[in-house]
């Protein structure tokens, strides 16, 4: 008998406690961008897109009226957004959390069908819109290659993405080259931060061997040449770093 009235007792807690539970309103909502290096949104954008321009706000709302996968997947609807995870805390607050896509790249368009229109390449290869919030110091990109593409993720695109990747990751690069120009059938060609002396890289793959000759290039031959005495540098060639200088204009 006594089982079975704490069993009673027990249930009429648990449905008093769900009762309660759902009435509450929301009291806060507590807005947390993770991380970033570029930081694309603020927390300003992301309560805009949650109560849909102002319409509908939610602090004041019984959380019982709240769809959370829903509002999850308007924030991740914003092409800027990776994730969202929403969920509620016991002190009353809707607790957003919110990681933006980190661009690696920017692609530049004045001479495409595309009117111009920049926009930035994230780490998983997709195209997406600039922010209206801050510029991210990325590789820029350009040529006809990437006409008409919506994204890197295609098989042919991959060592092109690769190499992309790798400049974004790797702090000497990333702050050595500042352009990358591709031609139609994938031929990169660099130019770096200082100086005006285009690196004929070649096709994107191999790229191993190519940056080995670009850093030798940089820290042997450039300290001793200057920029001044080439007009053209390639690595895209095996076992061999061709310079064309600026007087005979001849290998």
């Amino acid at each position: 008998m006594k089982v079975v009235i704490g069993l009673v007792f027990l249930g009429v807690l648990l449905g008093f406690g769900e009762k309660w539970y759902t009435s509450q309103r929301c009291e806060k909502v507590e807005i947390i961008l993770e991380d970033s290096r570029t930081p694309l949104l603020a927390r300003k954008d992301i309560e805009m897109i949650l109560s849909e321009a102002g319409k509908r706000p939610l602090e004041g709302r019984p959380f019982r009226q709240m769809d959370l996968n829903y509002l999850e997947s308007r924030v991740e609807s914003n092409p800027l957004v990776k994730d969202c995870q929403i969920s509620r805390n016991l002190k009353g607050s809707l607790e957003v959390r919110v990681i933006t896509h980190q661009p690696i790249a920017r692609l530049i368009q004045p001479d495409l069908p595309d009117n111009g229109m920049d926009r930035y390449l994230n780490e998983e290869g997709r195209f997406m819109p600039l922010s209206e919030r801050s510029t991210a110091r990325v590789l820029l990109l350009s040529g006809p290659y990437f006409e008409r593409k919506n994204n890197l993720r295609a098989v042919r695109d991959s060592s092109l993405l690769s190499l992309i990747r790798q400049i974004d990751r790797d702090s000497l690069w990333r702050a050595q080259i500042g352009w990358m120009e591709v031609d139609r059938q994938g031929e990169v060609t660099m130019w770096p931060q200082v100086g005006d002396v285009p690196v004929e890289f070649g096709p994107a793959a191999g790229r191993d061997a190519k940056f080995k000759k670009m850093k030798t290039f940089f820290r042997q031959i450039l300290p001793l040449r200057g920029w001044s005495s080439y007009s053209k540098v390639s690595v895209k060639y095996q076992n061999q770093i061709v310079c064309t200088k600026v007087d005979t204009l001849k290998h």
